[in-house]
């Protein structure tokens, strides 16, 4: 069944690498609940498959990606990756797993739909949006430590939906959910679907 734990590869541009590392402190962070998450920092295309390739051996259920993007797909330090060649990469590397990817607008239908079809993925998740660096650390990492904090062994769809919803209205941001559709088309689901009332 794999591995309950998170692998990171992150990319940034290199004026950024100091002082923006988001992915690593989710890593530190998921450390703190004493959880073995696996960080990776690339800055080339073929660096990215090298650690895809590590994900998969790994055992890991769930891959986090943190670099910039766009509707047309992924950006490395130093190569851009489009939404096709992104799908057929980790596609494969993804059957009954989960894609966490927190990048600006890439987590768009075309991008959920060419990573279901190169594999058995079990849902892609990531903001519907641009959204900030600070924004971004606080959601990810307060979503994957409330749903470890649940459950440590696993992830069930509905826990993470409702997760991601409160993590995504705490920072004022919404989050595009996919799911394959079993034969039929892809379930979108944005989150929050609707205002939420946080009780602090």
């Amino acid at each position: 069944m794999g591995t309950p734990d998170v692998f990171i590869i992150e990319s940034l541009k290199f004026e950024e690498e100091n002082d923006y590392r988001e992915g690593e402190m989710i890593y530190r962070a998921l450390r703190m609940s004493l959880k073995n998450p696996i960080y990776r920092y690339v800055r080339t295309v073929l660096e990215f498959e090298h650690f895809i390739d590590e994900f998969e051996a790994s055992g890991y259920r769930y891959l986090h990606v943190s670099c910039h993007g766009s509707r047309g797909g992924v950006d490395t330090t130093l190569e851009s990756i489009t939404t096709q060649d992104f799908a057929d990469i980790v596609g494969p590397a993804l059957n009954g797993k989960r894609l966490f990817l927190s990048t600006c607008l890439a987590s768009t239908l075309t991008m959920a739909e060419a990573v279901f079809a190169n594999g058995e993925c079990t849902s892609l998740a990531g903001p519907l949006r641009k959204i900030n660096f600070d924004d971004s650390v606080i959601l990810w990492t307060s979503f994957y430590h409330l749903m470890f904090k649940t459950d440590p062994d696993r992830m069930k769809r509905d826990q993470i939906k409702q997760t991601l919803a409160k993590c995504a209205s705490l920072v004022g941001e919404k989050i595009n959910f996919y799911a394959p559709g079993n034969g039929g088309p892809i379930a979108r689901t944005v989150l929050p679907a609707r205002p939420q009332t946080l009780l602090i």
